[in-house]
């Protein structure tokens, strides 16, 4: 699933390549993932991009005429500049064609990605928006405890939950924990302020290392080569492999399809009084 590192990436990719193009054409092979229509797409021809913004694990384009692009890839969303000559990959869910001669493709293998096109001071009337939570990245210290302070339940659930923090997802929530050193079954009313601020601390280091990694990387061998960014992680999907920290082998553990990787030894449950 594509999360903060991975979606910056992609603006900064995106956004100084369409800066000064025009849409040509559009097509959506598979119309319902423009949940606000997939004719509404073809009125984008004619017009030119601004500034991409990232919101949670939204994209935002933003149109020469006022109107904004909202696109959420889900857990397959894929985002791809080719020339139009270029083969197109399996499920191709949506293109967008330029007048250089390129394209943005965008494909889904699981058909779950969601693009709206509404104007740009409709933006609360996309699904999820109303109750999502502040991007995590928006947030200063004491703002992050505060609103941690009032959750409850496991440290993990509690990163991931779209109306508490955006952006956090499954892979970096693994992540942040080892470098905060807390389990992520941990419940969040065991922690103190001293942990929330801890966990802030590592939340943006490693999110902040995450980008520039993925950012590198991406620059140099373009979109649509590989389908995410995880070779520099830590923890995640490193079951069995030593703790970069303290050798002791990760933990993996799967839940309704989704892996959980941590440290036993560096991140306790329990921690003595």
């Amino acid at each position: 699933m594509p999360e903060i590192p991975d979606l910056e990436a992609v603006r900064h990719y995106l956004m100084p390549r369409l800066e000064g193009l025009t849409v040509e054409r559009t097509e959506a092979p598979v119309p319902w993932l423009i949940r606000t229509g997939a004719k509404d797409l073809d009125s984008l021809v004619g017009h030119q991009f601004g500034e991409i913004h990232r919101l949670g694990k939204f994209l935002l384009f933003f149109v020469d005429d006022g109107r904004m692009l909202v696109i959420n890839p889900m857990l397959t969303g894929r985002f791809h500049w080719v020339d139009a000559s270029a083969k197109r990959v399996g499920l191709t869910g949506v293109v967008m064609g330029f007048d250089d001669g390129h394209e943005m493709r965008y494909s889904d293998q699981r058909r779950m990605g969601r693009w709206y096109l509404v104007a740009g001071e409709d933006l609360a009337s996309v699904p999820q928006m109303e109750k999502l939570g502040p991007d995590v990245m928006s947030l200063d210290e004491d703002e992050f405890v505060a609103l941690l302070r009032k959750r409850s339940g496991q440290i993990k659930n509690v990163l991931t939950n779209q109306e508490v923090v955006a952006g956090i997802g499954n892979a970096y929530s693994d992540e942040i924990l080892w470098e905060a050193q807390l389990h992520p079954h941990r419940k969040r009313s065991t922690m103190d302020d001293d942990d929330l601020r801890r966990l802030y601390r590592a939340m943006r280091s490693t999110l902040e290392w995450s980008i520039q990694v993925v950012d590198e990387t991406v620059q140099s061998e373009g979109l649509g080569k590989k389908e995410e960014w995880r070779q520099h992680l830590r923890v995640h999907r490193r079951a069995g492999e030593p703790c970069p920290r303290c050798g002791e082998p990760v933990k993996g553990q799967e839940r309704s399809g989704s892996e959980t990787n941590y440290c036993v030894r560096c991140q306790p449950l329990f921690v003595p009084a």
